[in-house]
């Protein structure tokens, strides 16, 4: 049986995106930092359970191999898979949803910098119009649609 051989995804796109001060905070906030010095410290494991996501296919210790997680010891090089499962159940959800909330609002305040549209945060346009009630405020605010001949619309858009 010939062996297909995985092609890992370009991981370092990602790591560049995250700040590592932004793991610490959500492993301090969620009380999940590591205290005593383990191979696997849990910033590691957060960025084994990102990494889980895209190696989906993969098994976790070649995940932890390639990305080069765990901490060097010379007398024991190798981890148990069953450490690798310990640590991601003692990490928790927690932290990841904290990172999650962190990095969504940063990255969302870099893309809005004068991106927004009356005030509000502009994700997507798409051309449709909306019809309100013909009322002077509505007119104010909105305006009416102008035809070529100078006559405006029957209700403001």
């Amino acid at each position: 049986m010939v062996s297909k051989a995985h092609k890992h995804p370009d991981f370092s796109a990602l790591s560049q995106q995250i700040d590592p001060a932004w793991i610490a905070h959500a492993l301090a906030v969620t009380g999940k930092a590591s205290v005593r010095r383990r191979r696997l410290p849990a910033e590691q494991v957060v960025w084994l359970v990102i990494a889980l996501a895209m190696y989906r296919h993969q098994p976790i210790p070649e995940v932890v191999a390639h990305l080069d997680l765990v901490l060097p010891d010379a007398v024991n090089p190798e981890i148990a898979k069953s450490a690798l499962t310990q640590a991601r159940q003692r990490l928790g959800e927690e932290p990841l949803a904290q990172l999650f909330g962190l990095s969504a609002l940063v990255w969302d305040e870099r893309h809005q910098q004068g991106r927004s549209w009356r005030g509000l945060a502009r994700y997507a346009i798409d051309g449709s119009t909306l019809r309100t009630s013909d009322t002077p405020e509505n007119r104010q605010h909105f305006g009416a649609q102008a035809y070529a001949s100078g006559v405006a619309a029957s209700y403001p858009q």
